[in-house]
């Protein structure tokens, strides 16, 4: 395929990551359109969840409240999910696996903070306890900035482009700000087991849903 034709159609981010997830190391790449696809909704997942986050910002106080004393077991959960992909990715690097860093990103932002995380929160976002909603958004926000430093390598356009939505009041780019780093003290496993239990039932329930075809409402 000519990249300039899939540039054209898909993304030159997307491309970067559809071409990364089909090419496992020291094997032959086996082509697929379809694939590339999948970067291209990777890139739509990102940007309409860093989206939801930028419109229900307005308010968020100037020092983003982060004590760990209010954070609920989601916001900790998260969190050391941050610090648990952090560290993969960077074992990953040093393996010069880059195909298994692109995979462990694009799980912990399509499953734990878009399709979990997010969902967790709307009703914090949109609720009327003040204190939680800020912490609901500036954690957002922390684990948002640390998802496009992680990213940036791969897709530069879209990452400094929601960057720059981030802080409009601060001009420095993405491209110069520091690599997240991991930090092991508020790596949770008995938070993330605990999560776990919850998200199972959640989606135990949605499955009966379907099967029994149960109307949202």
């Amino acid at each position: 395929p000519d990249p300039l034709d899939l540039i054209e159609n898909f993304g030159a981010d997307a491309l970067r990551v559809g071409m990364l997830l089909i090419a496992p190391q020291g094997l032959d790449i086996l082509f697929s359109e379809d694939r590339i696809e999948q970067g291209r909704n990777f890139m739509n997942k990102l940007w309409n969840s860093a989206r939801f986050v930028q419109l229900n910002l307005e308010g968020l106080p100037n020092e983003p409240n982060y004590n760990s004393e209010l954070l609920d077991k989601t916001d900790l959960w998260i969190i050391s999910r941050l610090n648990n992909t952090i560290i993969n990715v960077n074992k990953a690097y040093d393996q010069y696996r880059l195909n298994e860093v692109v995979k462990l990103i694009y799980d912990f932002v399509w499953s734990d903070f878009c399709d979990w995380y997010i969902e967790f929160s709307k009703s914090r976002f949109y609720g009327v306890n003040e204190d939680s909603k800020d912490i609901a958004r500036s954690v957002s926000v922390y684990v948002l900035k640390s998802i496009l430093k992680l990213l940036h390598p791969y897709t530069p356009f879209i990452t400094e482009e929601l960057w720059s939505k981030l802080n409009p009041q601060d001009h420095g780019m993405l491209i110069t700000s520091s690599w997240p780093i991991a930090e092991k003290e508020k790596i949770r496993e008995d938070i993330e087991n605990e999560i776990i239990i919850i998200m199972d039932v959640i989606s135990a329930i949605r499955t009966i849903k379907t099967n029994l075809n149960i109307k949202p409402g």
